[in-house]
């Protein structure tokens, strides 16, 4: 084999003189819900019916080959996003553009950027409420708490305006108001549930 550099993806290296043959299943998109664009981070794609794990080409997608037509779900590991799954059927995907498109919410640990309009809080009884559920009165805007009980909510093209967050896990619920400000961060606090 002549030297010569390597392709090197994270997954495996391959040489010129190589030859790999697969079968594309289906490939995997993720986007970021608040930059509207590729995820930023450590991003784990698997599928938990077992098999290689998807690698990641140099476009971005997450490609999974060499699958028999079936169900698989899809499941997303983060350091920036909320756990994510999906089940895929690949026999109702195109076959000449097999793409599942995923979307991932930001954690409270996303980076955002500076000037971000946010509402962060942390929601608590006796410990920390992991998994409650998060949204505003009125508008689309929804997240989760994480294991730490903390939340954030993100806004765009809000200058000032009083809102109310609704808190809801299993049968409990709680409403709070807060005031959120353009490019700031304000500050819930903790939340005393239910």
């Amino acid at each position: 084999m002549p030297l010569q550099s390597p392709f090197v993806t994270e997954t495996f290296k391959a040489y010129i003189s190589d030859v790999i043959t697969s079968h594309l299943s289906f490939a995997v998109m993720l986007i970021d819900e608040y930059t509207q664009d590729g995820p930023s981070g450590r991003i784990e794609v698997k599928i938990k019916e077992g098999g290689p794990a998807a690698a990641r080409n140099l476009s971005g997608y997450f490609l999974v080959t060499d699958r028999a037509p079936g169900l698989y779900t899809v499941s997303i590991d983060a350091d920036y996003y909320f756990a994510a799954e999906q089940v895929v059927n690949t026999p109702t995907l195109d076959p000449k553009a097999p793409v599942v498109l995923i979307v991932l919410k930001p954690n409270p640990r996303y980076p955002f950027p500076a000037g971000a309009t946010l509402l962060r809080g942390v929601v608590v009884n006796s410990s920390p409420v992991a998994g409650a559920a998060i949204s505003v009165t009125g508008k689309t805007i929804t997240t989760n708490s994480d294991q730490q009980g903390e939340f954030v909510l993100y806004f765009r093209g809000i200058k000032t305006e009083a809102i109310t967050v609704v808190i809801q896990k299993g049968s409990d619920t709680k409403s709070v108001g807060a005031t959120i400000e353009e490019g700031k961060t304000v500050s819930a606090g903790r939340i005393p549930f239910p």
